[in-house]
């Protein structure tokens, strides 16, 4: 059902076709209704049912038949071993459902067919409502993509590979804009200086006063010059006020605490 829903291309919940939770809610609640009706239990016996039910192919009081357009326009559920189905958001629901029809005309007319023939030839069932064609290139395809997976996971990692993270002689590469890596040698020097690096050399006209590492310094600082304008004894209250988060500094301020607890600006 899932290879036929995919071919017909309903089986995407957001271009409204029926999904594969939707469709095993579907599948199990025929099955378990089937059963209850005196079906059995037989592979080519419940295909044929419940394209029979779902196609609306009897009549709509029927027992054995299910209107899924009615259910969804009435926003009724249908519910099987605690699978919810809701059927209001599938808006392609008539072309599943006229789907499900022309596949059970389809393998009536191939049984039949099979039967006139009395058995001479081999013929394929399922080839009437499915293009094994195209079931067969897609499985081949995902055996394909299961092996390069498999190839790729399963491949030692060279030693000079530059996004290799693990023990191995490493190799520095530099990118550059046009996207090219070239090697660079290590650098066994100290570190210089992070003012006169390539990152942070400054032009001549650029007159701004830098921090040692490089950020910017400012002309003026408001909150230093009023901390210098209060007294000894304010400034003492005001570093006492601070709600400090490391517990250190909170003991080594406690003595503070306690003189701004006692005085007041």
């Amino acid at each position: 059902m899932k290879a036929l829903m995919n071919q017909q291309g309903l089986d995407k919940p957001f271009t409204g076709g029926l999904g594969s939770y939707k469709l095993y809610v579907l599948v199990a609640y025929h099955i378990e209704t089937h059963i209850a009706n005196g079906g059995k239990d037989r592979p080519s016996e419940i295909l044929l049912s419940l394209l029979f039910r779902f196609g609306c192919v009897g009549s709509r009081g029927d027992r054995l038949t299910t209107d899924l357009v009615h259910l969804g326009n009435s926003g009724q559920m249908l519910t099987c071993d605690g699978g919810i189905c809701e059927l209001t958001p599938v808006f392609r629901l008539p072309d599943c459902v006229e789907m499900f029809r022309e596949s059970h005309e389809r393998l009536t007319d191939r049984c039949l067919l099979v039967d006139d023939c009395n058995g001479a030839q081999q013929c394929s069932y399922l080839s009437s409502i499915i293009d094994c064609h195209s079931l067969r290139e897609a499985r081949e395809a995902s055996k394909r993509r299961a092996t390069l997976c498999d190839n790729i996971i399963t491949r030692p990692t060279p030693l000079n590979h530059p996004g290799k993270v693990s023990a191995g002689r490493r190799i520095s590469h530099v990118f550059t804009r046009n996207g090219s890596s070239v090697a660079s040698k290590p650098d066994n020097n100290k570190r210089k200086n992070t003012n006169e690096s390539a990152g942070y050399k400054r032009s001549k006209s650029d007159t701004t006063k830098r921090g040692p590492r490089g950020g910017l310094v400012p002309k003026n600082r408001p909150d230093i010059t009023a901390r210098k304008s209060l007294g000894a004894e304010a400034a003492v209250i005001q570093r006492s006020l601070k709600q400090r988060k490391n517990k250190k500094k909170q003991a080594r301020d406690k003595e503070l605490t306690r003189f701004a607890s006692r005085h007041s600006i």
